[in-house]
């Protein structure tokens, strides 16, 4: 499951996610926003972060096509 898709079944906006992965700051839903959009690919740690709040459901594979994409680029 991608954290879209994740954040549209547990119906949470970008701010709601970015408190629980723990991000903060003035652009931190816009940050999760592009995590979830493909946009931007989430460190390791943030990614680890990810996989627990979610239980599981978003792994690191889940970003994979992302990171692949953005290494293109």
């Amino acid at each position: 499951m991608t954290l879209r898709e994740y954040k549209e079944r547990h119906s949470l906006t970008y701010q709601q996610l970015a408190d629980l992965i723990g991000i903060e700051g003035k652009n931190s839903a816009r940050t999760v926003q592009r995590y979830a959009l493909g946009e931007r690919s989430p460190s390791l740690r943030i990614m680890s972060v990810i996989a627990q709040i979610t239980d599981g459901q978003v792994t690191f594979s889940d970003f994979a096509p992302a990171i692949h994409e953005a290494e293109l680029a």
